[in-house]
């Protein structure tokens, strides 16, 4: 229990120059992974290559993640140090205000908490004391009834509730840290990271000055950047180091806090998605014995049982841990070939691995790009197979940069909704009616976090089925963009370009040969017309009466758009730059 003598002696602002040294030591740890992730491992790999600089570069990326798991438990030592010692000071506040209402009154308060007076007349003889002791400090008092009998209960209430806060403050934050470490090898286990889960959870819990409720809730980027501006650099750590699933998932925050939010989510959730898919059992024999290839082959029952239980859940977390490998591979670089030293790093503005999984990963920081482009994936698209959207953003932001006449450009693949999955599921609006709303907000989020006195110039392009969501977007809300690109679209739910929410002559389309599907999807997502002459019909962005600028394309079929160096790739990359004269045309 906390003395009397302690909480009056104590010096809270030792705690809080401790909590300023671990602060140090996490920004220190942050910019070390950092600078060994994206500066030194990717210029070993450009340098040279060969097995001796493969194994060096894993090497690297363990310390990256030693790095980043020291950051994440000594953020949290910092934020509970500070908390403890905001709860201390608080403690010894009203432990302080107690002994200086009680002096002011003529009473004692001894060195250990107990309150004395004597009698009124001074020359009385004292009776023989007496005291009331328990939970609360002693009130020594005279034997006789005394009117400050009362009195003095009052200040020794004051003063024992004071050091049974500060008691109990101490008890929670002494279990809270002592569950944080960070080993000092190289190799941070999948346990590790689930148990920095655990420890958060345990500072959480400790730390009433970040409260949960706090944190915006349905609110708009713009009331979320206020609010977060209207926070303290420290507070603003603290909700990082307790809070950092809500704080990344903040639309309107700048780029770089929910990066380093989501991040920690990130390491935690695929460390906890692997434990879970280590736990599985193995799984059994398909099929029986001397069966297999056999037009009458059948299934063991093991299998039958064990793929009930197990594969959904097998091959959930498979894919969203392929999901994670592959925003790791990014944050690496291992996506990008040698010609690429100039690459900006990437910031993982969004990450939730339930579900099908959403992430939103940008290259190049959008608060402070002069041009800013937005992707939409369309049917298909998942965590499981997030590599190819990342990949084509890679390529958008190559191809704009060497157009962009020294501006600075980033490229964010949006997988910000549950996207269909599968033709069937491709034919009903339902999944982009979902996802509208949440695109409008995040749209809205990158003006309300921009850096800069500009507001930049923002382009949103869609592709399939993500053009569609674009179309409703614009159609249920306000569309705050400056271009549209379209490609390989199926119709947006709307009939005229006009409509699309961007200044008049601002929207793009391109339909390669060989893509089937604008003309597939033309019934299940054109915008359905009736005309006098020839019945209804429904109108598609590729159509003369939408009213888009129909690019040239020198690409084949539904998913080339974005190929390395072809005219496809090179026109979305003048819009996204507004080079709008250097577009080239269909002319048919």
């Amino acid at each position: 229990m906390v003395t009397f003598a302690q909480l009056k002696d104590l010096r809270p602002a030792e705690l809080e120059d401790a909590a300023d040294g671990w602060h140090r030591l996490s920004s220190a740890a942050g910019t070390a992974k950092g600078r060994v992730t994206d500066e030194i491992a990717t210029r070993l790999q450009l340098a040279v290559t060969g097995e001796g600089v493969d194994a060096a570069v894993e090497r690297l990326h363990n310390l990256a993640q030693s790095c980043h798991h020291a950051q994440v438990e000594t953020g949290l030592i910092r934020t509970a140090l500070n908390g403890l010692a905001g709860e201390l000071r608080s403690a010894q506040k009203k432990l302080a205000d107690a002994v200086a209402d009680a002096e002011a009154e003529q009473f004692t308060v001894e060195s250990d908490g107990s309150v004395h007076w004597v009698d009124k007349d001074p020359a009385a003889p004292l009776a023989p004391h007496q005291s009331v002791r328990g939970s609360r400090p002693s009130v020594v008092i005279g034997s006789d009834p005394d009117p400050k009998r009362a009195k003095a209960q009052e200040y020794a209430d004051r003063i024992g509730a004071a050091l049974r806060e500060a008691t109990e403050a101490d008890a929670r934050y002494a279990r809270a840290l002592g569950r944080l470490h960070a080993d000092s090898d190289l190799n941070v286990s999948d346990a590790e990271w689930v148990d920095a889960q655990r420890d958060m959870a345990a500072v959480r819990d400790a730390a009433d000055h970040v409260p949960a409720g706090d944190i915006p809730n349905d609110k708009s980027p713009r009331e979320n950047a206020a609010w977060w501006k209207g926070l303290s650099q420290d507070e603003q750590a603290d909700y990082i180091a307790l809070h950092p699933a809500s704080v990344g998932a903040l639309d309107g925050l700048p780029a770089t806090a929910r990066d380093e939010a989501n991040r920690a989510v990130l390491a935690e959730k695929r460390a906890d998605y692997q434990t879970q898919l280590n736990a599985i059992p193995p799984e059994p024999l398909k099929i029986q014995p001397g069966r297999v290839g056999s037009p009458i082959a059948t299934r063991t029952a093991e299998w039958i049982a064990w793929d009930k239980k197990w594969g959904d859940k097998k091959s959930q977390l498979e894919a969203s841990l392929k999901g994670m490998g592959d925003i790791q591979n990014r944050f690496a670089r291992n996506d990008l070939g040698p010609e690429d030293d100039r690459f900006p790093r990437a910031y993982l503005l969004a990450f939730s691995p339930e579900g099908r999984g959403r992430a939103v990963i940008a290259n190049g920081n959008p608060d402070t790009a002069d041009h800013t482009a937005v992707y939409v994936p369309g049917t298909d698209a998942g965590l499981g197979n997030f590599a190819h959207d990342i990949k084509r953003m890679t390529n958008l932001w190559i191809a704009a940069d060497s157009t962009a006449d020294g501006k600075s450009v980033s490229t964010i693949t949006w997988l910000g909704y549950d996207a269909p999955q599968g033709a069937k599921q491709a034919a009903f609006s339902e999944y982009a009616d979902n996802g509208a709303s949440d695109l409008n907000r995040f749209v809205d989020g990158i003006h309300a976090s921009r850096a800069t006195d500009s507001p930049g110039h923002l382009t949103v392009a869609g592709h399939s089925y993500g053009s569609t969501l674009i179309g409703t977007a614009a159609r249920q809300g306000d569309l705050h963009a400056d271009d549209v690109i379209l490609t390989g679209s199926p119709g947006v739910r709307v009939g005229r370009a006009t409509d699309v929410d961007v200044p008049e002559g601002h929207v793009w389309n391109e339909e390669a040969q060989g893509d089937w599907i604008p003309e597939a999807g033309r019934v299940a997502h054109g915008h359905k017309e009736y005309h006098w002459d020839s019945g209804w019909d429904f109108v598609i962005p590729s159509d003369d009466r939408f009213g888009a600028h129909q690019m040239l394309t020198d690409t084949d079929g539904h998913s080339g758009y974005w190929d390395e160096d072809s005219e496809s790739l090179k026109n979305q990359a003048r819009v996204v730059v507004g080079e709008y004269s250097r577009v080239k045309k269909e002319t048919w």
